[in-house]
């Protein structure tokens, strides 16, 4: 399954992004800022009970009633510019079952590619995880790396919608209480995982990437604090977002 459509990249696309991490708008698309970027509308009718595009239609029809953002490997060619035609080509790479410790999971390859004057700039491969067991509980990790910077970020109900809106995910986890307690099973609203991944390298010293692969661990939800840490390697950084010491979320960046 592929799909493709082309539209300007919007400034104002930037603008929210910019806004909702607290800093000045970019001339150009930062890393990773492409997620803020060419969001297709929906319609209603083709929405499903957890706010996401209904199963089916571009990702497969899988039952299970959780979905996760469970990780991404990103690669940077050249940077993305607000004002140009930008195509965005979106395939279904693999689906693939496999056994987990509370139950059968499917794990979902979606490849993604930015392009601007005719050059693919970005591209981006996610891997999405359904299942229907109950969120686990976290556990401290024990082999924690030194830091050599850290920042923390407060999370709360507005944050999380203000992303969602920036990024036009309407994933009801992010700011339906009663739907993400009551079905879902969490015990509070979840904090996006590309979220936390921009958290990890807003904190990140300026450097110019070429690729940005993260993998979230566990969820953290809205209310707690998200501290960003990293630490430079021989040709990029290792980076992780913990909450209250447990890693949420793991990272790696190169330059």
């Amino acid at each position: 399954m592929q799909r493709r459509r082309t539209a300007v990249l919007a400034a104002s696309d930037l603008a929210r992004l910019a806004a909702v991490l607290d800093r000045p708008t970019p001339a150009e698309v930062p890393p990773a800022w492409h997620w803020g970027c060419l969001a297709e509308p929906i319609p209603r009718a083709d929405l499903g009970p957890d706010g996401h595009q209904r199963r089916g239609l571009f990702l497969p029809a899988i039952d299970a009633p959780r979905r996760m953002f469970a990780a991404a490997d990103l690669r940077f060619t050249k940077p993305l510019h607000p004002g140009l035609d930008t195509e965005l080509v979106e395939t279904i790479a693999s689906v693939e079952e496999k056994p987990g410790a509370s139950g059968p999971l499917t794990f979902v390859t979606v490849e993604r590619t930015f392009s601007q004057a005719g050059e693919v700039r970005v591209t981006e491969r996610q891997t999405i995880v359904y299942t229907a067991a109950p969120p686990a509980a976290r556990a401290p990790y024990a082999q924690l790396p030194p830091a050599e910077w850290s920042r923390e970020t407060p999370t709360d109900p507005v944050l999380l919608f203000a992303f969602s809106a920036a990024t036009s995910n309407s994933h009801r986890i992010h700011y339906d209480l009663p739907y993400t307690t009551q079905v879902e099973g969490y015990p509070g609203l979840v904090v996006h995982g590309p979220l936390i991944a921009l958290l990890m390298l807003e904190a990140m010293p300026a450097r110019p990437l070429t690729r940005f692969s993260f993998r979230a661990l566990k969820p953290a939800f809205a209310g707690e604090t998200i501290t960003a840490k990293g630490r430079l390697t021989h040709d990029g950084a290792a980076l992780w977002a913990e909450v209250d010491g447990a890693v949420v979320m793991k990272a790696s960046a190169t330059f």
